[in-house]
């Protein structure tokens, strides 16, 4: 995979996984956390940073087995049988 294509996809990671991450960090604060706004907010935060540190790892990873099984499926089975 070229860099330019991982870097890109590392840089829509970051924001992305940080809005999914304040979303179900929001979410399960407000349960673990039964005081109002508190647990929300702080559920948030957490999630957020967590989400953006995850983000572009899982991106990476996803991006790289794709290829990789594109690159596996493309290949002519019979050059590999010669090899």
């Amino acid at each position: 995979m070229s860099e330019s294509v991982a870097d890109k996809a590392e840089q829509a990671a970051r924001p992305a996984g940080a809005f999914a991450g304040m979303l179900s960090g929001a979410r399960l604060g407000s349960s673990a956390i039964p005081v109002p706004i508190v647990g929300t907010f702080v559920g948030g935060v957490v999630g957020g940073v967590v989400g953006a540190e995850l983000g572009p790892r899982l991106v990476r990873a996803c991006v790289e087995g794709g290829l990789t099984f594109w690159n596996t499926l493309s290949k002519d089975p019979s050059a590999e049988a010669e090899s």
